[in-house]
């Protein structure tokens, strides 16, 4: 497939959104993070995440265990934190939990996340109140899965996960019931640890996923390389899109303790109203340089693409990692990242309501709060989790991410909506 190159500009304009005060998301004094979150447009906001060092209440729950808050309004109220399952397949604790959810309309809600060695769905008809059993969606493929993506339309369940150096989606077409999954075949990538982060559906039905490949060469993990799959036959069959090749490995992150290519690239996808695919990605362009978040978006169904531009204007030497991105109406795109330029960690948020041509201005959407160790004027110390979620419910952006000391935590999810 050829890609070709149309620049944009990155005109700033004075407008912007402003949120609410963060509200923290799961267990005070608890561990808890890497958030997903959804919303639906009569006011169901959903907040998804992983939690550690056992669930209050419930012997039988794994450890890090699926937990899921829901508010009813809007983000303004929100129900006390449960587990999605108490009664784990296997029995066994994954170190990950990888957690996702969306919305399908009505009442209807799907989770998709890590359960011992399984990648499981689970969906929920009564706005998250119950949900079903989970649901294995690699049945039969042998090894541990990693990382999930899913997504969903009408009776359309798309669950994306790796085994080692294999990649999968599981396709669903009857409502997240049954599910066959489909290995990707990508040239180049066999011999790589590949980890998705995230699918959309348009409206013809064609489904995108996003992924990070990994080659790893002795102790170095370079080159890196960023791409989407694509299938417009159900799940059938799959092409590929490239977005980068050849990156530079992430800076170094021992002074955090962090886990194995932690600030290495990262890429999310969104589609708008009108189809226009969007991508965002945090990456470097020196051997173990700061990465910047980048950004870049077509209207053609992926087989061409704009120029890559910086979005945030935090200056050289920043550290600016894991975005999350969703789009609107027609032309409306919403992303959001964390970056370290005032020497502490911040949330941030930009949007556009031009298909990316010029963004509104900045906005600092994490503040300081009483009562965590992590927490300063300036910011908090780092990310907990390498993934967050934002959502549009037609009318407002909402935001749940984690922070936390280090890698190792404990830390905290947080909430917050625009206003």
């Amino acid at each position: 497939m050829v890609v070709v190159s149309v620049a944009l500009p990155g005109d700033t304009v004075a407008r912007s959104l402003r949120f609410s005060v963060p509200v923290f998301i799961g267990y005070h004094g608890g561990d808890d993070w890497e958030p997903d979150i959804a919303a639906d447009t009569d006011g169901h906001v959903y907040v998804a995440w992983a939690h550690y060092g056992g669930v209050p209440g419930c012997d039988t729950c794994s450890n890090p265990a699926a937990m899921i808050e829901v508010s009813t309004d809007g983000g303004v109220h929100w129900s006390n934190p449960r587990p999605l399952n108490p009664h784990p397949l296997g029995g066994a604790s994954s170190f990950q939990v990888d957690l996702q959810v969306k919305v399908n309309g009505g009442a209807t809600v799907f989770a998709a996340y890590l359960d011992g060695k399984d990648t499981v769905v689970q969906r929920s008809d009564d706005f998250g109140a119950t949900f079903s059993d989970p649901i294995a969606v690699n049945a039969g493929l042998g090894g541990a899965t990693d990382k999930v993506g899913l997504a969903v339309q009408g009776e359309d369940v798309y669950v994306s996960f790796d085994i080692v150096h294999r990649f999968f989606v599981a396709a669903s077409h009857d409502g997240g019931r049954t599910f066959t999954p489909t290995q990707m075949h990508v040239k180049g990538e066999q011999d790589a640890f590949t980890l998705t982060s995230g699918g959309v559906i348009d409206s013809g039905g064609a489904v995108y996923f996003t992924w990070v490949s990994v080659h790893q060469h002795g102790a170095r993990l370079t080159p890196q390389d960023l791409f989407l799959t694509k299938s417009e036959d159900g799940g059938a069959t799959w092409s590929t899109i490239w977005l980068e090749t050849g990156l530079p490995e992430g800076p170094n992150c021992d002074a955090y303790s962090c886990g194995w290519d932690y600030l290495g690239p990262q890429v999310v996808v969104a589609l708008d109203a009108a189809d226009r695919l969007y991508v965002a990605y945090n990456a470097r362009t020196v051997e173990f340089g700061p990465p910047t978040v980048w950004f870049r978006t077509s209207g053609d169904g992926g087989a061409s693409w704009t120029r890559r531009i910086a979005i945030p204007e935090a200056g050289a030497g920043t550290t600016e990692v894991f975005p999350a991105i969703v789009g609107g109406s027609a032309g409306a795109v919403s992303l959001s990242w964390q970056d370290n330029r005032t020497g502490r960690f911040n949330t941030w948020f930009r949007s556009s309501t031009d298909g990316g041509r010029s963004w509104n201005a900045e906005v600092r959407v994490s503040q300081f709060a009483s009562g965590f160790g992590y927490k300063t004027a300036k910011g908090y110390t780092f990310t907990y989790g390498d993934y967050y979620g934002i959502a549009w419910d037609g009318s407002h952006v909402h935001i749940a991410w984690g922070e936390g000391p280090d890698y190792i935590g404990p830390g905290n999810v947080w909430y917050a909506t625009s206003t």
